[in-house]
């Protein structure tokens, strides 16, 4: 008895039983007898799968009378795997089941297995999309979890017929067919999860066309998802596959990463033209997340790096966007047995996220409402701690693998303020708000007079905003206009004049500032910024006049008042270290001789040691000056 193409070697063992008069169970013992002993391993169940080690596959190749390269063609999963048995050496058999560890599959048609077996008996076969059909029989192959699969007419769909000829031209003439055809499933099943639109005709008509008379609708609306958005999956993986859409999303965008998909009307056009549904382009033009975001996002990039790995990215499904598995959805069919209603099935968690995970992401996004609720934005630098947690960093790290983001939690955030996950940088965002709490503060913008009521900082941030309108992103464009700066506006702006007293004496103010919260200004870096205002750039230009030697001695005595050391004429991580010893020596009888132990800064004590080792080398008003101040 030979096998048909792609069958499962469990399928094709059940039809072997049936030609002996045995049940499965018989001929899996002989298969696998062992001394008396099945040398089995797995539990038998209706979807299950088989894998047997060579000694198992030859005598299956007596049973059948098929040679063992037939058998391996045909059959997958003949020579997979070798599993290992419960009683050492012999033959061996392995049943395993599963979505995840067994391959696509569903049942062969019932009329394909007549015409080649001459009996009408149930097959399973690998299925790969495109096989899901039979066009000859007008037949759907439906995996059903737990069972043998469902072959389900499609007399009343023939969109699903026709559907399958474009796919499989689809495969024919396109290298991405595969990969474009598994992002649009994605994509169309999470359609299928939401709630449905009121004008939404087609699926609910075929849905209704299809369900068998035994099955109950809810069941049969879990169990159908593939067949009912077979057609509409086609048609987004056709357009996904294109090259000159792709071409013409990248351009769409303006060089500009999406922020909605309302941004690119061109692809939500052609896109809603082919699935024949004009009123999904309202529908998805607010979204900010999902797949289909993802896509349009990763298409942009790849058009601006083009590079392999790029192109790659634009086919990747990452976890939290693949279709759910059914084995997790599907209700139990259980009627209610002694008038007692069966209680519901749990539908399991999403597969590839922890509730260890899930439970971290509630905790952190408590903490980003308490600071939204107290500052108005999400818009945090990536180094701030909202009590004690760090925030920055936990949403600086979902700003990076906002792509890969489960649904559920990218919707949360987007609730609690739309803006977390803009495509331009945080600094801009908290500028942005800045700017809007000054105009509600004292009023609209003056920006023909170079925004006179400002800081000298923010009418400079909002000057360059202007000289840069026409290369902003249309978000931000919509940000601008909420202040007051919109494209006639940016053109009229004139640029702030700089009071260069003013200036330095708000500068000042600011080291000032500073050295009370700090006690001195060797902590102020090049990058550091203190309130909003770049102090460590100033400082740093202030320190290089001062080292030149054409720094006024008006200026040189303001900062020596604000801290002495504000540049000394050694190195600056040296005036740091003496900064943290002297705070750790303060309230400690310091004993060189015993190394400092009492200090509890290790790396205090050791920086002082090195200061005694090289004492001789030090200069004068190191030995001086830093003794008398710490005195």
């Amino acid at each position: 008895m030979a096998p048909l193409p792609g069958e499962l070697t469990l399928s094709f063992l059940t039809r072997l039983a049936a030609r002996y008069h045995l049940t499965i169970r018989d001929l899996l013992a002989a298969v696998t007898d062992v001394d008396g002993l099945q040398n089995l391993t797995g539990m038998l169940y209706p979807d299950s799968e088989i894998h047997l080690n060579a000694q198992a596959r030859a005598r299956v190749c007596v049973l059948c009378r098929v040679a063992p390269h037939v058998l391996e063609r045909a059959l997958p999963a003949w020579t997979r795997e070798e599993p290992c048995g419960k009683y050492g050496a012999g033959p061996i058999g392995r049943l395993m089941r599963g979505e995840e560890a067994v391959a696509t599959w569903g049942p062969a048609c019932p009329a394909c297995t007549t015409a080649r077996t001459g009996r009408r008996v149930p097959a399973r076969r690998y299925l790969a999309p495109e096989e899901r059909v039979c066009a000859h029989h007008r037949y759907w192959l439906l995996y059903v979890p737990g069972t043998g699969g469902l072959p389900v007419p499609l007399g009343q769909c023939p969109e699903v017929i026709e559907a399958r000829r474009r796919h499989v031209r689809l495969l024919r003439r396109s290298p991405t067919g595969a990969q474009a055809f598994e992002v649009a499933r994605a994509i169309t099943s999470s359609w299928w999860e939401q709630p449905w639109h009121a004008e939404e005709r087609l699926w609910p008509s075929r849905l209704k066309a299809t369900r068998p008379d035994d099955a109950a609708p809810a069941w049969w609306k879990v169990a159908a998802r593939d067949l009912i958005t077979y057609p509409e999956t086609v048609a987004v993986a056709r357009l996904l596959a294109c090259r000159p859409l792709q071409q013409r999303t990248a351009t769409e965008s303006g060089g500009h990463l999406p922020y909605t998909l309302g941004e690119l009307p061109q692809l939500l056009a052609e896109l809603t033209d082919h699935l024949g549904r004009p009123w999904l382009t309202h529908h998805l033009a607010a979204v900010t997340h999902g797949l289909l975001f993802t896509w349009a996002h990763s298409c942009v990039r790849a058009h601006a790096a083009s590079a392999p790995a790029a192109q790659q990215a634009l086919w990747k499904v990452h976890s939290p966007h693949r279709p759910r598995p059914l084995s997790d959805l599907l209700p139990a069919q259980q009627p209610p047995t002694d008038g007692v209603q069966p209680a519901p099935r749990t539908v399991k968690r999403l597969r590839g996220h922890s509730l260890q995970a899930e439970r971290a992401f509630d905790r952190s996004l408590a903490h980003a409402r308490i600071y939204y609720e107290q500052h108005g934005h999400l818009a945090v630098p990536k180094e701030a701690v909202a009590d004690g947690y760090p925030l920055g960093t936990w949403l600086a790290n979902l700003r990076t693998r906002h792509t890969r983001m489960p649904t559920h939690q990218a919707a949360a955030l987007h609730a609690l303020y739309p803006w977390w996950n803009a495509p331009w940088s945080t600094l801009w965002q908290r500028t942005w708000h800045q700017a809007r709490a000054h105009i509600e503060k004292h009023g609209p913008l003056e920006t023909a007079c170079g925004f006179p009521s400002t800081s000298y900082s923010l009418g400079e941030w909002l000057y360059l905003q202007c000289t840069r309108y026409p290369a902003l992103h249309h978000e931000q464009h919509r940000l601008l206009t909420q202040i007051g700066i919109d494209a006639a506006a940016a053109a009229a702006a004139r640029p702030r004049r700089r009071n260069m007293r003013a200036g330095a004496e708000e500068a000042l103010a600011h080291a000032r500032s500073y050295t009370a919260e700090h006690g001195h200004l060797a902590g102020v870096s090049a990058t550091t910024v203190h309130h909003g205002f770049p102090l460590g750039r100033w400082l740093a230009g202030q320190r290089s006049q001062q080292q030149r030697g054409v720094l006024s001695a008006e200026r040189q005595q303001a900062l020596a008042v604000i801290d002495p050391w504000w540049c000394p004429p050694w190195n600056l991580k040296w005036q740091r270290s003496y900064y943290r010893a002297r705070n750790a020596v303060d309230g400690h009888v310091l004993r060189a001789e015993a190394g400092f132990i009492d200090l509890g800064d290790a790396l205090a004590a050791r920086w002082l040691q090195r200061q005694c080792a090289t004492y001789d080398e030090l200069h004068n008003e190191i030995v001086v000056r830093p003794a008398a101040s710490a005195q």
